[in-house]
């Protein structure tokens, strides 16, 4: 276990001098879409990095329960990005199929293909961790007193 925390840790260390190296080279840029192109890619480098980050805790055994209460606010807000995403594929379907100029037709379908993306890991993480990951009062007093003998005297 502690040779993979090693491993996410120096990869989220690289991904992270690899952002740092591309916004350095971009600060030179003065073409729009090459500067966009690679800062979109060194972005993409600064989330991996944070990702890797996450890993090596989740490997460490650091992932929280997360509460009714930190569950509804992260699922209420996930529902709301969820259908922003769907709003933002339909416009950007749109933009590409009206655009005529090579380079807008290339920014739009990376643009297309990110959103389809962010749409379906939105979708994915509401799934399997907004409605499921959380640990309500109730589960945890049933946790702690329906197997104790004692049920909530001391010592019996």
């Amino acid at each position: 276990m502690e040779d993979l925390v090693k491993f996410f840790e120096e990869y989220s260390k690289l991904e992270k001098e690899y952002y740092e190296e591309l916004k350095s080279i971009t600060s030179k840029f003065r073409h729009p879409l090459l500067k966009a192109l690679i800062e979109g890619i060194a972005q993409d480098s600064l989330k991996h990095s944070l990702m890797y980050k996450a890993l090596a805790e989740i490997a460490r055994g650091g992932l929280p329960f997360l509460t009714e209460e930190e569950a509804e606010y992260i699922r209420r807000g996930i529902i709301k990005h969820i259908e922003t995403e769907a709003k933002m594929i339909e416009e950007a379907k749109r933009l590409l199929d009206d655009a005529k100029e090579p380079y807008s037709k290339l920014i739009l379908a990376a643009i297309l293909d990110d959103e389809r993306r962010h749409h379906a890991l939105l979708v994915d993480v509401h799934e399997k961790i907004a409605v499921k990951e959380k640990f309500s009062e109730e589960a945890l007093w049933d946790a702690v007193w329906r197997d104790s003998p004692w049920h909530g005297t001391p010592g019996g």
